[in-house]
């Protein structure tokens, strides 16, 4: 299976048409491409071409013929607009008459290039050179290509990993076996920081940097970081950089615990979002625009706002407000976009997009939901007043001296499939999901949450113009008569299915770059025979849910000084008017109850005992105690 470079071709007169699609066609084996198809699609009508362009994700090129006469200037660049809005990343060449060339570019930014009609029907090889030239630009992986030529030159390995290309794995008899099981280019490929020609990832230089260059106009960012140990230290990296002791920020109390443990190494004051959580299914949405507008009004002197872009259940804020709003008063913006790294390359979901948004900051976990090892993460910068050398010292505060350069391939790799079949491959995820969800409507005690229960749940939802992914399947499962255990147990039995997450009464399956339309067959019969009771499961009348009002936080002093301070442990239901000197977060619904510094209240004890009551995990709890600043009373 090769890729394939498929190029619309773009002419309202039949027989120029012909000629010019003859001509190219003819000029394609001048090439000598083996590694890749070349074909062409005719099209005389603007109409058909985006249609194309929508259904068709192999399309990789677009030839337009620009006619003045018949249409007009406007109605071309309209064109390139609604094409740019379906495919961003797709390059537009025109060809056009040559008098009219300069009058034609400066009708839109968009286009790729310009060529005289007259020269591509008599020597089509120039613009077919080009767009081949381009289409390798965009494919590129600058450190995997090189990466992979140096294993594949087998170098004597005098330097670290100890293994030597995993010699003293293959010759041991007793861990031989750990070698046969990962095969031998995994060992080979294990290289040491020692080969200067790939480069540095905490300098960012040779093809190492050359990727991040890459990746970044992938993204459309002006910088892109390659992180090998997760987008919780991403977080920690960025909040590190920007924030200073006592600086305020504003963040989001669901916030991934990196945010959380990020603002206590930065000895930060956060000004905390208030949750919104839905106690009948567990699940939690993104703070009202009312609230973040009062917080930032309220706190103008804050350096930075931090919001998690989608949540793990797939709700989406309308960050363009958001942004526009922040950068109002000052105030940087910082989004982990974990969860959406796929969120730029499909016009569906381009507009809840962080870095579509504008945001200054944004992380992406590129192992969650695209094509990467776990592990692996992107940084991506838009701040105008970036300070790259202060980053980069905190960003070696925190990388590895030797890094995995297998994550690092990873990263690149995942940066190209995006580029050339992200639209393709969100597409085809897209209509499986809608054919999904379509059949599930029949089923009678097992339902699909979709946009509109979302905006019946949550009342910021509709005003907020708050969005849903369609690759987050959140299930409703508490009208059946099965235990969570059971439910999970069958589900694991029957289709391999091990659960990303869970509440009470719901289960959240994800798509991704991966999924296919079979797995998704398999799993809507594994749900349709758990609806029609053909299961041989015990009955259970279990129905639980969460506390209806999560306690809020009233902080008694900066979040590191507790965190840091002398510490005891004492049982939660002797620990009224503490301080806490630790993160406590119930899962689910995964939201922190108490953070350091926060004054504990009978109410927060409560609150903690309910849960407890239902056997729910409470992170932060240790037999029943939590820590507490040693001494300390909240006056």
């Amino acid at each position: 299976m090769l890729p394939l470079f498929r190029i619309l071709l773009i002419e309202q007169d039949p027989a120029t048409l012909k000629e010019l699609s003859t001509n190219l066609a003819k000029t394609i084996p001048n090439f000598e491409r083996s590694d890749v198809d070349i074909d062409i699609i005719e099209c005389i009508e603007l109409k058909q071409a985006l249609k194309y362009v929508e259904e068709d994700g192999d399309i990789q090129a677009v030839v337009l013929s620009w006619d003045v006469l018949n249409n007009g200037e406007r109605t071309y660049s309209r064109f390139i607009e609604q094409l740019k809005g379906i495919r961003l990343e797709l390059p537009v060449y025109v060809i056009g008459d040559d008098t009219k060339g300069l009058e034609i570019v400066n009708e839109s930014e968009e286009i790729e290039s310009f060529f005289f009609k007259d020269e591509v029907i008599s020597d089509p090889e120039a613009i077919l050179g080009y767009m081949i030239n381009d289409f390798d630009d965009r494919s590129e992986t600058p450190f995997w290509t090189a990466y992979r030529r140096y294993v594949g030159e087998s170098n004597d390995s005098w330097h670290t990993p100890g293994h030597s290309g995993g010699a003293s794995f293959r010759n041991s008899p007793y861990i031989k076996d750990f070698y046969q099981f990962y095969g031998r280019n995994v060992f080979v490929g294990d290289l040491s920081v020692s080969v200067d020609s790939l480069g540095s990832l905490s300098d960012s230089t040779n093809t190492i940097g050359r990727s991040q260059e890459s990746a970044a106009a992938t993204f459309e960012v002006k910088h892109t970081y390659f992180v090998t140990n997760g987008s919780s230290t991403s977080n920690k990296i960025i909040l590190q950089t920007l924030l200073r002791k006592g600086d305020k920020v504003i963040i989001d109390r669901n916030c991934h615990k990196s945010v959380h443990y990020g603002i206590l190494q930065s000895a930060s004051l956060p000004i905390y979002l208030s949750s919104i959580l839905n106690p009948k299914y567990g699940i939690f949405a993104p703070p009202s625009l009312a609230d973040i507008k009062q917080a930032i009004e309220q706190n103008s002197d804050a350096k930075l706002l931090v919001l998690t872009g989608c949540t793990y259940d797939g709700l989406l804020s309308d960050l363009k407000q958001v942004v526009e709003f922040a950068h109002q008063h000052g105030i940087k913006v910082f989004i982990d976009e974990a969860w959406f790294a796929y969120s730029l390359f499909h016009p569906s979901l381009r507009h809840y997009s962080a870095i579509n948004a504008g945001a200054d900051y944004v992380t992406h976990s590129a192992h969650k939901v695209v094509s990467a090892f776990s592990q692996a993460s992107y940084i991506h910068v838009n701040d105008p007043d970036f300070d790259a050398d202060f980053f980069r010292e905190i960003y070696s505060i925190y990388a590895s001296t030797s890094p995995k350069y297998q994550l690092i391939a990873s990263l690149d790799v995942c940066q190209k499939q995006l580029e050339m079949e992200g639209y393709k491959l969100l597409n085809a995820l897209l209509n499986h999901v809608a054919e999904f969800k379509q059949q599930m409507a029949s089923l009678k005690h097992i339902k699909v949450l979709d946009k509109q229960d979302f905006m019946d749940i949550f009342p910021h939802f509709s005003g907020d113009n708050m969005g849903h992914d369609p690759l987050k399947i959140l299930i409703d499962i508490s009208e059946l008569p099965y235990s969570l255990k059971d439910i999970h147990k069958f589900l694991l039995d029957e289709i391999g299915l091990e659960i990303e997450k869970y509440t009470h009464s719901t289960i959240l399956v994800l798509l991704t770059l991966g999924g296919t339309r079979s797995k998704i067959i398999r799993l809507y019969n594994a749900l349709k025979k758990l609806d029609s009771g053909k299961v041989k499961l015990a009955t259970s009348m279990r129905r639980t849910r969460l506390p209806e009002n999560l306690p809020a936080i009233d902080l008694a002093c900066i979040p590191s000084d507790a965190f840091y301070g002398e510490r005891e442990s004492v049982p939660i239901s002797k620990s009224n008017n503490r301080i806490c000197a630790g993160l406590v977060t119930p899962y689910p619904p995964g939201i922190p109850l108490l953070v350091p510094g926060q004054h504990i209240t009978n109410e927060h004890i409560e609150y903690l005992k309910e849960l407890a009551g239902q056997g729910l995990t409470i992170q932060g709890s240790f037999d029943g105690e939590i820590y507490v600043l040693k001494g300390k009373v909240k006056s």
